[in-house]
């Protein structure tokens, strides 16, 4: 990997990582759906010019790829970003940033089950840790884990297993066609749902203060636009496996940031399910120093 490509890479964990402190902010005066209803309308305006911009007549995909994006964006981008929003609005943006780790592992389980990928010691001890991890922070240990974040935290656990349906099912269109092109269809087919998303929903809240629009402006700007955008770029140039590993710095900046500005200060035990997660992504997403035994 070139250094560009590598920073790139970082720079993209960045942009995603700071989702929960920016939703967070925003989510004290929108409502979670007036966030997505946002996202889907800004992100398929601008992802879709830029992807027409970068591939012309190849951004109009055939029918059959249209069916098959309109149901990855229902797990992808519908489900995924609603039960997203709706647990940072219920949790902690540590607790959010913790489970964003769940997407890879996740994705190595139901890749195995499906029958995709072959399922190695080093993969089944990987997917074991995270699941022992996730269990514990369900368990209702540690001071910021209980009855106040519980569903919230559901939610979270919920929107990582949809994207990761996503991925696995997502894996041949994406063979198939531009990974831009993908996300700006999946992002449209989104926005279809913004009648029902905005009903009953201020998109302008009376009480939101300049703050919380930054906060707004920033979602748009970074994990939606710029993470999106960056993305499609970095596994145009790598493989999937390295940018998953590089995805085990999104938790960091996220409960980073969550403590430093929100001043979050989670109980051990969050962290205690953290290490688990991590080193379960860490297994599933790095090579071994021999050869796997497959099981």
């Amino acid at each position: 990997m070139d250094s560009p490509t590598r920073w790139l890479l970082i720079a993209v964990q960045f942009a995603f990582g700071v989702f929960p402190l920016l939703g967070k902010i925003a989510l004290t005066e929108f409502e979670p759906r007036a966030v997505l209803v946002w996202r889907l309308l800004v992100g398929s305006s601008v992802i879709l010019a830029v992807a027409a911009w970068r591939h012309g007549r190849a951004a109009l995909p055939g029918p059959r790829d249209l069916v098959r994006l309109a149901g990855l964006s229902l797990l992808g981008v519908i489900i995924n970003q609603y039960l997203f929003l709706e647990g940072l609005h219920r949790s902690t943006a540590v607790n959010a940033g913790l489970l964003m780790a769940v997407i890879p592992v996740g994705t190595c389980g139901l890749a195995v089950a499906l029958g995709v990928e072959r399922l190695t010691t080093r993969k089944r001890a990987g997917i074991a840790l995270a699941v022992v991890g996730v269990v514990w922070l369900f368990a209702g240990r540690g001071a910021s884990v209980g009855r106040d974040t519980l569903m919230g935290d559901l939610m979270l656990a919920t929107n990582a297993l949809s994207y990761s349906f996503f991925l696995v099912f997502a894996k041949p269109v994406l063979a198939r066609l531009p990974n831009l092109v993908v996300v700006a269809w999946l992002f449209l087919f989104g926005a279809f749902s913004v009648p029902w998303l905005a009903l009953d929903v201020a998109w302008v809240p009376a009480g939101a203060e300049r703050v919380h629009w930054l906060a707004l402006a920033g979602v748009l700007l970074f994990p939606t636009i710029l993470a999106y955008i960056g993305n499609a770029i970095v596994l145009s140039r790598t493989h999937a496996s390295t940018t998953a590993v590089f995805v085990m710095l999104q938790p960091f900046i996220a409960a980073g940031l969550g403590m430093l500005v929100l001043g979050e200060r989670p109980d051990p035990a969050v962290w205690l399910t953290g290490a688990l997660v991590l080193s379960g992504l860490w297994l599933v997403s790095t090579p071994g120093w021999g050869a796997d035994r497959a099981w």
